[in-house]
């Protein structure tokens, strides 16, 4: 029998051999794929009012092409590795057997052929029954009008696609069988190679959220390319994290997977295939039944073993601890997972307790590098908080000013739901600000004086303190904003401080920031050319009455190019002074979400004469205010706040990020008078202001007096904004008590 002959022989004997592991794979994608396209057809059949399109349309664009053969692809991939784990490790178990290995090792075949045989069993276990569930999917599709030619290219690379991914995890599996003795040391050892370089990107995440000031991401970012992605649970995040869409253009795609990284994972296949076959080529025979086969892996795996997971042992004890920010319970996490874990290993290694305390010399090195990394992170001795880019260095730079011209938007991506994106994260990918000198002279003097929110341990009579009284009223004026470095190398780094807005030199600085036009371009997508679109409406509103106006394109053009002139020439100085008269809000109109928010309300102020008059012209008055007449009653309630506070935690700067939480007591008494006299109602209405309006406004100018929560009854409830509001500062009536 030629040695071709023989190695088909071989796969063939494989496959019956283990003909029970390719039974299960057909029933799992059985369930997976017939089943559940069958359910989901039957809805589409069964009520078909309640989708956008007919079932033929909608099916064949949108659901069997797109969804079925595109997005599902993330999760049926789960169900791919799972076959991969158990066609690779029940592949290989007879590593594991000196017998067996024997055997194997009598028969007139290299260990290459040996290798390879079962290695392409294992690939065909999988792929015969996958292919057949793909082909029957096809056929139902078919039979209920939702398969066209158009559908054939995405079940093609659909296929494909859970190959490379089965053969990733695949090798990984067969690594872990040849890098070990046992089976229980196997089935560890694929779960730590499949998502070690994922769990070094979450802890990395949380060590430095907890130790960095500074430290800030946006949306999906510790699963984007930044992220380390040698281990194949990376590589599969970052294929199928969706970019979260920040442009009008990004958010008409439809998403199914980034195609440009699926090159990654067919190189990490290949890659990981040739690691496996040079394991089981330099694995000695004797290493069956062994923890590990490789002695002098043993301290490297240790290492890699318990020093992250130390770490995770010493953030679960400081957050399920009463406070969170203490270093002690840190510190006990830490030396007790430590401990723990190195027994743990020498045990898994010895296969015998009795070995727990062996290798001192290991224990102390990895005792060594734990508290040196702790000591560089508690103390950020690599000066993550203090570093600024050079000026040489930048290309451009986005500035988000907490809570200063705020936006609230929903980006609709596909016909399935919405994505968020806040204004800061929105303004990372969009701001570009260049020849702005204050902008990075802010930034150095953020990150120089280090500002963060202090917090106290509770004690009886903390608010008669004076540090705390000190600190609290300077923390009054304290703000975050975010910076994003875009250097010449194409590298982003985010930051984010805390800046003091008494400070005369820090308000000069954000005074000229917030007067770039290209701070305010930047800043919402009203003011971008990217998100030029057509809207259904705008919805206007006073602090009393909101409206909605249907303008022509015309009109819509005319409108967005006044304000946006207007809120180019507005200076903070306005914004921190003035209280402003009205918002609008560009709208589209969805057939099934409603409204849909591209702009989020944007703040008219009383210098805007422009806008004002034009909006007039279409047909809502930003300066009608109501009269006595319209109310029937107004109810002031005074809230008197009781002044012990419950709790104020930590001290240093470890979460600048947080906003400081010290919580007034419930309400202690409520006194309520109710106004009917017109008279007295008409000073009411000239001294208030909406509650829904004060919001974002009270972030950077203290207009409110939040003592009184008025409560207006008005004739009609048509349009009204609000019924609570507060007294403007200082101009509460004189008959109000």
């Amino acid at each position: 029998m030629t040695s071709k002959n023989l190695f088909f022989k071989m796969v063939r004997q494989d496959f019956k051999k283990r003909i029970w592991c390719p039974i299960l794979i057909f029933i799992a994608y059985f369930l997976s794929l017939e089943v559940r396209l069958l359910m989901v057809t039957e809805q589409y059949l069964k009520y078909p009012g309640k989708y956008c399109y007919d079932i033929g349309f909608y099916d064949v664009v949108t659901f069997v092409r797109d969804h079925f053969f595109g997005r599902d692809a993330s999760m049926m991939s789960i169900v791919t590795c799972a076959a991969a784990f158990l066609c690779g490790i029940s592949g290989y178990t007879y590593l594991h057997s000196r017998t067996q290995l024997d055997t194997y090792h009598s028969l007139p075949v290299s260990r290459s052929q040996l290798f390879w045989s079962k290695y392409i069993s294992g690939i065909l276990q999988f792929f015969l029954p996958f292919v057949l569930h793909v082909l029957i999917c096809a056929g139902i599709a078919s039979g209920r009008d939702a398969f066209t030619i158009e559908t054939v290219p995405s079940m093609i690379s659909y296929t494909a696609l859970q190959l490379v991914v089965f053969v990733l995890a695949y090798s990984i599996s067969v690594m872990a069988v040849g890098l070990t003795g046992n089976i229980i040391v196997s089935i560890l050892g694929t779960g730590v190679l499949f998502m070690y370089s994922a769990i070094l990107a979450i802890l990395t995440n949380l060590l430095f959220d907890r130790f960095f000031d500074t430290y800030i991401i946006y949306g999906k970012e510790w699963i984007s390319d930044k992220m380390w992605c040698f281990s194949p649970l990376s590589m599969l995040l970052r294929l199928f994290s969706r970019p979260d869409s920040t442009t009008m253009e990004e958010a008409k795609k439809f998403f199914k997977y980034d195609t440009s990284f699926v090159w990654v994972l067919v190189v990490a296949a290949i890659v990981y295939s040739l690691a496996a076959y040079f394991i089981y080529r330099k694995r000695a025979s004797e290493a069956a039944g062994k923890s590990i086969a490789f002695c002098a892996a043993e301290p490297v795996i240790k290492t890699m073993i318990v020093i992250p997971f130390s770490f995770f042992s010493a953030l679960f004890f400081s957050e399920i601890s009463p406070d969170t920010a203490s270093d002690s319970w840190f510190l006990f996490g830490l030396i007790f997972g430590f401990v723990v874990l190195c027994i743990l290993m020498e045990i898994i290694f010895r296969l015998d307790i009795r070995g727990a305390l062996m290798h001192k010399k290991q224990f102390l090195f990895n005792a060594a590098c734990t508290a040196l990394l702790f000591v560089v992170l508690r103390y950020d001795v690599m000066g993550y908080d203090t570093y600024v880019p050079a000026d040489a260095q930048m290309q451009s730079c986005a500035v988000s000013i907490h809570q200063l011209m705020t936006l609230h938007q929903n980006i609709k991506v596909s016909a399935f739901g919405f994505h968020y994106v806040g204004a800061e994260e929105y303004r990372m990918a969009n701001m570009a600000m260049q020849g702005n000198p204050s902008v990075m002279e802010l930034a150095r003097k953020a990150a120089k004086e280090q500002l963060t929110y202090r917090y106290f341990d509770y004690y009886e009579g903390i608010e008669e303190s004076p540090e705390y009284v000190e600190t609290l009223n300077r923390q009054e004026n304290y703000r975050t904003i975010a910076f994003g470095y875009k250097l010449l190398n194409g590298k982003i780094i985010y930051r984010n401080y805390i800046i003091d807005i008494a400070d005369t030199d820090t308000i000069r600085l954000l005074a000229d920031i917030f007067d770039d036009y290209d701070y305010k371009l930047g800043s919402t997508p009203l003011f971008n050319d990217g998100w030029d679109i057509a809207f259904d409406a705008v919805e206007c509103g006073n602090n009393f009455v909101t409206a909605e106006i249907r303008l022509t394109p015309d009109m819509q053009a005319k409108l967005i190019e006044t304000y946006q002139k207007e809120y180019g020439n507005l200076a903070l100085d306005t914004v921190m002074n003035e209280i402003p008269v009205g918002t609008i809000d560009f709208v589209t109109k969805d057939n099934e979400y409603g409204f849909t928010s591209y702009s989020g309300e944007m703040f008219v102020y009383p210098q805007f004469g422009d806008t004002i008059a034009l909006l007039k012209e279409y047909g809502f008055d930003m300066e009608e205010r109501l009269t006595a007449d319209d109310i029937e009653t107004i109810s002031v309630r005074k809230n008197n706040y009781g002044t012990t506070q419950s709790y104020l935690y930590d001290t240093s700067s470890r979460f600048a990020s947080e906003s400081v939480s010290y919580i007034a007591d419930s309400v202690a008494e409520t006194d309520t008078v109710e106004y009917t006299d017109k008279e007295q109602i008409q000073q009411i209405l000239g001294s208030v202001i909406s509650e829904e309006y004060s919001w974002d406004i009270s972030s950077f100018a203290d207009f409110f007096d939040t003592q009184y929560t008025i409560v207006i009854s008005f004739d009609a409830e048509d349009n009204r904004r609000s019924n609570y509001y507060y007294f403007i500062e200082g101009q509460k009536p004189d008959f109000v008590e």
